[in-house]
């Protein structure tokens, strides 16, 4: 049984009621302004315009509430990722959390979804917003990456894997029950189906595509990703005595063919993804 708590205005509270008025109960208390229950959602509301949700899966019902009342500063947890689309790197999964008072934080920041932001600002804000926000990050190295790959595992249940794990992190790390939203990369139930032998599935998410936009939690959970996927490629750079270029371009397979005739085969495997098209229409294998 999970709970949330929204404040309402006393004209919120009089919308809410109507919005609900199929599926009142009869609560006669002096402090209680309705109580009903829709959805498996038990929904208590209080004349000092607390509003308490209580059930297994409440965001759905939450999702509905904020659309009627237009309501768009609340806490959530947002998760994104990053590295997917670069043949070299690390895949980087980070959830954050954002109460009101970092969301506020964040747009003073000017925070925005890292992919419209240049790498310049994401190292610089990247370490801020980390230091502010709770969140859980996991770096996937390339060498990690391909053992899941070459188990059978396809790049959309890898981060399913990825997401769960830091959403049951993060959520634990956060007293108060929250929105989890994340940014949808396939349909709900496939990723569910991706997890249906994982003992923990966090359940209770809602998937959004361009999620950044939704929430400032999504946005600045990918802003920390993106920060930490840089600083790898960055150590990786240094290693091998090459700036490593981002994406999956022709460029990159220039430096995929230079990497092997240097390091060889296991040299590329610590620092490319070795499913990518980038690597397998060269035939190094």
């Amino acid at each position: 049984m999970r709970n949330y708590t929204i404040s309402l205005s006393s004209d919120q509270l009089v919308l809410l009621k109507q919005f609900y008025s199929n599926y009142l109960l009869k609560v006669e208390q002096p402090y209680v302004f309705f109580v009903a229950h829709h959805n498996d959602t038990r929904i208590s509301a209080f004349k000092s315009g607390k509003v308490v949700l209580q059930g297994e899966e409440i965001n759905p019902e939450l999702v509905a509430i904020k659309s009627f009342l237009n309501i768009t500063n609340y806490a959530a947890i947002g998760s994104d990722e990053v590295g997917t689309g670069d043949a070299l790197g690390p895949v980087v999964v980070c959830s954050a959390y954002a109460s009101i008072e970092d969301i506020e934080f964040l747009k003073k920041l000017g925070v925005k979804d890292s992919k419209s932001m240049t790498n310049k600002e994401i190292v610089k804000l990247g370490p801020v917003i980390a230091n502010r926000l709770t969140h859980s990050i996991v770096i996937l190295t390339p060498e990690k990456f391909n053992e899941q790959t070459q188990k059978g595992l396809n790049l959309n249940k890898i981060k399913a894997l990825l997401h769960n794990h830091m959403i049951i992190k993060t959520t634990s790390k956060v007293e108060a029950a929250v929105p989890v939203i994340l940014d949808q990369f396939c349909l709900p139930t496939h990723y569910f189906n991706y997890l249906k032998d994982e003992k923990l599935v966090y359940r209770d998410v809602e998937f959004y595509t361009k999620a950044e936009s939704v929430h400032l939690s999504v946005a600045a959970a990918s802003i920390i990703a993106r920060y930490a996927f840089l600083v790898k490629m960055h150590q990786y750079s240094k290693k091998l005595n090459m700036k490593l270029k981002l994406g999956a371009s022709k460029e990159v397979d220039v430096q995929i063919k230079e990497i092997y005739d240097t390091h060889g085969l296991d040299g590329l495997n610590k620092i490319a993804k070795m499913n990518f098209k980038n690597v397998t229409k060269q035939n190094l294998t």
